[in-house]
């Protein structure tokens, strides 16, 4: 399959080289999570304080700053497990339809 020749592939590279893909796959995911966190807050934030006239922030805004960020942290785990699967998905099609050719 392909992703196996991809893993064989990733295994045949010299050990620098794989390192360096290792440290940009982690890269890349800080990136995502950073992007997703500042996606929280801007959008929690933007939907939930409305009131500057305390340095504290009141019961209304923290239970909707609750609410909002657990839906935000939902959706986007629903997402990435929908993601995955339609990945999985093509795969499979990819490979039925590869099947099918020989």
């Amino acid at each position: 399959s392909r992703k196996t020749a991809i893993m064989e592939n990733i295994a045949n590279l010299p050990a620098h080289q794989q390192a360096q893909l290792e440290q940009h796959l982690v890269n890349s995911q800080v990136k995502d999570s950073l992007q997703m966190y500042m996606g929280l807050v801007s959008r929690c934030f933007d939907t939930c304080v409305t009131s500057f006239r305390s340095k504290n922030l009141d019961k209304k805004e923290t239970s909707c700053l609750e609410n909002c960020s657990d839906r935000y942290v939902k959706c986007a785990n629903r997402t990435g497990i929908r993601f995955q699967e339609h990945q999985a998905f093509q795969m499979k099609k990819a490979q039925d339809a590869s099947a099918g050719m020989k």
